[in-house]
């Protein structure tokens, strides 16, 4: 009977086991030396609309294209901040004003940089709009100091 025990053994290994283990090794080599994240899309970061040359059109657009992606993150941190503040004072009832004041300090900062960088661009905004209204807004920071300087 040992042959015999032998024998189904070795077939066993040699048409199942052996095979599925080559494939499986192969396989985990493979997503070891590369792996790959299913949960989101990691794109380089590419230079910003004001480093582009005024011809260079390719640049530009991936400017506006990394503009775009930057906005949709922030306007995604923004929902995530709002759902944390509405569960907050769900939770809380009556004294969420009192409790939620981290939630609702930390969503008004947000908010206001959300504002303060893409508000009143509209839906058709873009890098080169968005650029220019910070070029605005710092100019006008300036010419406010330098009042304050002379008063």
């Amino acid at each position: 009977m040992g042959v015999l025990e032998e024998f189904i053994g070795n077939a066993f290994y040699y048409t199942i086991d052996a095979p599925v283990t080559f494939v499986r090794d192969f396989v985990d080599s493979q997503r070891k030396r590369s792996p790959y994240y299913y949960y989101h899309q990691r794109f380089p970061r590419v230079p910003s609309i004001e480093e582009c040359a005024v011809d260079d059109y390719v640049c530009m657009y991936e400017g506006n294209m990394q503009y775009k992606r930057d906005r949709l993150v922030d306007m995604e941190i923004l929902k995530h901040l709002q759902k944390v503040l509405a569960d907050c004072n769900l939770m809380e009832g009556p004294n969420a004003k009192q409790s939620c004041k981290a939630q609702l300090a930390e969503y008004e900062e947000a908010a206001d940089g959300y504002q303060g960088k893409y508000g009143e661009l509209g839906g058709t905004g873009n890098a080169v709009k968005c650029m220019m209204k910070q070029k605005a807004r710092l100019m006008e920071e300036r010419r406010k100091a330098r009042e304050q300087g002379k008063a």
